[in-house]
């Protein structure tokens, strides 16, 4: 259960403007394309990898949930704070493409990236991403990776596992 403490550690980690606790943005982050609902107790948007990790290791030593959130636009369940805790937003500030290496054919991105941003990045240099899920509009990659997602090209190119490296 987050108290008051909790949620100014959190202010004070990645800034005021980067916790909701009120009841609207609960809400709005309590859904994912399912409609059903269960709400998190506190939603933050970490502003990069440092900011996730503190927030991990705050929330292990004080055994917070944690449940990672992209768009939301999944049908089974994923994004959903079934247990309370904390929605970890990652749509919000890391969703940039860093690098797109053409040599090796190697994309190195954060996990709030849209799928379609990362095709049409990449086709841009001559190159091509396959998984394209339905959402791919407003996907984003952690999302896809969390999921599994395919598409249409699945049959032929594969899925989302066949293109990431860890």
């Amino acid at each position: 259960m987050l108290d008051k403490k909790h949620i100014k550690y959190f202010e004070t980690l990645v800034g005021k403007e980067n916790v909701y606790s009120d009841k609207a943005h609960l809400i709005a982050y309590s859904y994912d394309a399912t409609r059903t609902r269960f709400e998190p107790e506190a939603v933050l948007f970490p502003r990069d990898e440092s900011d996730v990790s503190s927030i991990l290791a705050y929330c292990n030593e004080h055994h917070i949930v944690i449940t990672p959130r992209g768009a939301g636009s999944g049908f089974t369940g994923g994004a959903l704070p079934t247990q309370g805790g904390i929605t970890l937003g990652l749509e919000k500030h890391m969703n940039k493409i860093l690098e797109i290496d053409m040599e090796n054919m190697v994309a190195v991105v954060q996990p709030g990236v849209i799928n379609m941003d990362l095709q049409k990045a990449v086709e841009e240099v001559g190159l091509f991403y396959p998984p394209d899920p339905a959402s791919e509009e407003y996907s984003t990659l952690g999302g896809n990776v969390s999921e599994n997602a395919g598409g249409m090209r699945a049959a032929k190119y594969g899925i989302t596992k066949d293109y990431v490296m860890a």
